[in-house]
């Protein structure tokens, strides 16, 4: 009997060393990587306007995808806002001196662009910030085409 608890506390070491603790130690890690990805929406949010390039909103919306990779966010959720940001930069509108300063300035047309786009950046900001949440069968049934 002294032999099966000598192999069940050794089995337990290894479950703990093996498995439980590189996940704890790559918690701040993954947090970083989410929070990068954050910072890619910021960037896609203020390159998205018709005064900027399409080039510059092309290359951070490259980038958003780069830095979700590797965090490990669901495609669908950076898919669907994408291509939500995509559609609302064609339904934007120009209107001369409407800026602050009187500069030209671009605004969106209320539609059903601008309605899937906020709930594509709902979706997207949930999957960052409670990311467990797309892994439970219920809940994760809305993230899904």
């Amino acid at each position: 009997m002294a032999t099966w608890l000598q192999f069940l506390s050794t089995l337990a070491a290894a479950v703990i060393g093996g498995v439980i603790a590189p996940q704890i130690t790559q918690l701040k890690e993954r947090r970083a990587a989410r929070a990068l990805v954050r910072e890619r929406v910021a960037d896609v949010e203020s390159l998205r306007w018709l005064e900027y390039p399409y080039s510059e909103y092309k290359r951070a919306l490259a980038a958003l995808e780069a830095a979700a990779l590797i965090a490990g966010v669901p495609r669908i959720a950076v898919q669907r806002y994408v291509k939500a940001t995509d559609a609302t930069r064609g339904v934007m509108r120009e209107a001369s001196g409407a800026g602050p300063d009187g500069e030209d300035s671009s605004y969106l047309v209320e539609g059903p662009e601008t309605r899937a786009y906020a709930e594509a950046l709902d979706q997207l900001s949930a999957t960052l910030w409670h990311p467990w949440l797309v892994r439970l069968p219920g809940i994760s049934r809305r993230f899904k085409p």
